[in-house]
C-alpha cells in the first residue's frame, strides 16, 4: 500500500513539474507565458508580374465574351505566356473580358521582337493616279528589302497626293536571361463598309503571322474620313518589363542631290539611273523622286541602311554617304570635268561607289566635289546582341 501511495505520489510531482514548464514563477507570484503568436499579412494588390490584358471589343452575350477570352487565352498560351485567369463583366448594356497573365516567358524562342513602322516619302503629286504609280514603284523597291510590307495606301495631302507604307523591321534585342512579352497595336486598312472590315480580319491576322507578326486580334475602328479600319493587337518580345527599346535593324534614309536638271524628268530619270551605286554597294532603295531647286529639278533617294549595335548601343550605320571636295581649281573647266570624271573612275574602281558630282566655280576658276558611298568599319560582334 505504501509503496502504491509513494507512486502516485511521484505520478503527480512528475506532471506538476510539466506543467511548470508554461509558468513564469517569481517570488510568490505565479504568470502564465504568454504564448507566441504568427500573423500572415495579406496584400490585396495585384502583384506587379501579373499584368491585365483588356480589349475594347464587346459581346451580346456573356458567353460569347467567356469563349473568345478562353480563345484568347490558348493564343497567349502557345507564345510561352502563363495565363492566371480569364475574367468577364458588363460593359453598359454588353459584355467584355480581361485576362490575367504572366509576362515573362517560359519559351523565348516561340516569340519575335518586330517593330512596326510608317514610311511617307517627303514628295507630292498633282493627281491621285500619279501617286498610286509612285506606291506602285515603291512597294515594288520594298520587296527586294529586308523590310517587309504590311499594308500601304495613298494618302490625301491638302490639294495634292501622296502615299504611305507601314512595314516592319526586326529590332536587335541585348543578350538576356530573361525575357517578356509586351502588348502593342496599329491600324490597318481602308474600308468603305464595317462590315467588310469585320470579314478581313482573320485573314489579316493570319496573314501578319506569316510575315512574322504576331498579331492576336483584330477589331474594327472608325477612321477620320468616315471610313472604317482595322485596329491589330500584335504582341512584341522585350528585355526589360513593360518597355521597348527600339533598335531597328534597319532604317530608311534620305539622300537628296546638288546636281541640278532643266526638267522635272531629266531629274528623276537621272536619279534612277544612279540606283546603280546604291545595288552596287548592297544598299536596298525604296524610293526615288525629283524635287524642285529654284528654278530647277534634281533627284532624292530613300534607301533602307543597316544598324550596328555594340552591347544594345547603337555603334554606326554599316554604309555613310560622304562628300569629297576637291583642292585643287582649274582655268578651264573642261580641265575640271576631265578631272573629275578620273576621280570618279578612281572611287568606284575602289568600291566608293559614287552618287552624285558636280562642278561649281571657284572664282574665276573651277573644282568640282564627289558624293559617294562608303563602307563603314565597324566591329559587327554577334556575341553582343541578337535578332529574335
Amino acid at each position: 500500500m505504501k509503496k502504491i501511495i509513494i507512486f502516485i505520489t511521484s505520478l503527480y510531482i512528475c506532471s506538476f513539474l510539466a506543467a511548470t514548464e508554461d509558468l513564469d514563477v517569481k517570488g510568490s507570484e505565479i504568470k502564465l507565458k504568454e504564448t507566441p503568436t504568427t500573423t500572415a499579412t495579406i496584400d490585396s494588390s495585384i502583384s506587379r508580374n501579373i499584368l491585365i490584358y483588356s480589349t475594347d471589343e464587346e459581346f451580346t452575350f456573356e458567353r460569347d465574351a467567356k469563349k473568345e477570352c478562353d480563345n484568347r487565352s490558348n493564343i497567349l498560351k502557345n507564345y510561352g505566356i502563363s495565363i492566371m485567369g480569364c475574367n468577364v463583366s458588363e460593359k453598359e448594356n454588353n459584355y467584355t473580358f480581361t485576362i490575367e497573365y504572366l509576362p515573362e516567358l517560359k519559351n523565348p524562342d516561340s516569340l519575335n521582337s518586330v517593330l512596326i513602322k510608317e514610311y511617307t516619302p517627303q514628295k507630292t503629286y498633282w493627281n491621285e493616279n500619279l501617286a498610286k504609280t509612285e506606291l506602285s514603284n515603291s512597294a515594288g523597291k520594298f520587296k527586294n528589302s529586308p523590310l517587309k510590307v504590311i499594308d500601304s495606301k495613298t494618302t490625301e495631302e491638302g490639294n495634292e497626293y501622296s502615299f504611305k507604307i507601314i512595314y516592319s523591321v526586326n529590332n536587335i534585342l541585348k543578350r538576356s536571361k530573361t525575357y517578356y512579352a509586351m502588348f502593342k497595336d496599329f491600324v490597318y486598312g481602308k474600308y468603305t463598309f464595317e462590315s467588310d472590315a469585320k470579314k478581313n480580319i482573320n485573314g489579316i491576322i493570319n496573314t501578319l503571322k506569316q510575315s512574322g507578326i504576331n498579331a492576336v486580334s483584330g477589331s474594327v475602328i472608325p477612321s477620320d474620313d468616315g471610313n472604317y479600319s482595322i485596329k491589330i493587337t500584335y504582341l512584341i518580345k522585350t528585355e526589360e518589363l513593360n518597355k521597348i527599346s527600339e533598335r531597328p535593324e534597319y532604317t530608311i534614309e534620305n539622300y537628296r542631290s546638288e546636281e541640278t536638271f532643266p526638267f522635272e524628268n531629266n531629274a528623276l530619270n537621272e536619279g534612277k539611273k544612279r540606283i546603280d551605286a546604291f545595288t552596287k554597294a548592297g544598299i536596298s532603295v525604296v524610293h526615288n523622286y525629283a524635287y524642285q531647286i529654284d528654278n530647277d529639278w534634281s533627284f532624292a533617294i530613300d534607301y533602307a541602311v543597316k544598324n550596328i549595335y555594340r552591347f544594345g548601343n547603337f555603334a554606326g550605320k554599316e554604309f555613310l554617304i560622304k562628300r569629297y571636295d576637291n583642292s585643287q581649281s582649274f582655268d578651264f573647266e573642261s580641265d575640271a570635268k576631265k578631272a573629275m570624271n578620273e576621280k570618279i573612275n578612281n572611287f568606284n574602281s575602289a568600291s566608293m561607289y559614287v552618287i552624285s558630282s558636280k562642278i561649281y566655280d571657284v572664282g574665276n576658276n573651277y573644282s568640282f566635289y564627289i558624293e559617294y558611298i562608303e563602307k563603314q568599319q565597324i566591329s559587327n560582334n554577334s556575341n553582343n546582341y541578337q535578332i529574335k
